[in-house]
């Protein structure tokens, strides 16, 4: 069993409706998310959610994925790990999204976690805390758009995080547009189970 996205310490969070197009089949945790005008249908949620490009008001990243596994074969992510994030496959048949209700349904013999709907999910409110991200960009935006010209990323300390047009940490800074995080890699390492990550921590100052 594997999570995407880990958190090592502090940090604040909120709970919210993931809506819009990109959303409704499902998402990877630490998919950056910007404010959405579409009203709640949840009340217990603080406001609608739709995928960020990169560009605007960055309003935070999702905590966890929707999870519609029955038995539940993964933690809280849904992504197949022999894919972590990379762009090799579909990875919807683990992750995708098909219930649009709030509902949970925890097995009564291991206590754990079977399923859970789509209205609700934490939302990390950045700059705060520091985690370990596992589904980030790999190749920068020209090589994702046309491969062949461009080029595989690096992650170094220090570097500023922004977010991709796919609503990705990436150390590039894609357009004049893209806002930066207010992250920068603390670390950059690989995990011999789980593939390479980075440790963003909230730049001070």
């Amino acid at each position: 069993m594997a999570d995407s996205f880990y958190r090592l310490k502090d940090g604040e969070n909120i709970p919210v409706e993931p809506v819009g197009a990109m959303l409704v089949q499902g998402w990877l945790p630490g998919t950056w998310v910007k404010w959405s005008t579409t009203p709640l249908s949840f009340s217990g949620a603080i406001g609608t959610v739709e995928r960020s490009d990169g560009t605007g008001t960055l309003a935070g990243f999702l905590m966890n994925g929707p999870q519609h596994i029955t038995p539940m074969e993964q933690l809280s992510d849904m992504w197949r790990m022999d894919m972590l994030q990379r762009d090799d496959g579909e990875m919807r048949q683990n992750w995708g999204a098909h219930d649009a209700s709030p509902a949970y349904f925890v097995d009564p013999i291991d206590k754990l976690l079977n399923r859970a709907g789509t209205r609700i999910v934490q939302m990390f409110i950045p700059p705060t805390g520091y985690h370990r991200h596992f589904v980030f960009e790999v190749n920068n935006l020209a090589e994702r758009t046309t491969p062949g010209t461009g080029a595989a990323l690096t992650y170094v300390s220090g570097d500023k995080l922004y977010v991709s047009n796919r609503g990705r940490l990436t150390s590039e800074m894609e357009s004049g547009s893209h806002t930066w995080t207010g992250y920068v890699v603390a670390r950059f390492g690989t995990d011999e189970i789980l593939g390479e990550y980075i440790v963003a921590v909230a730049a001070s100052g």
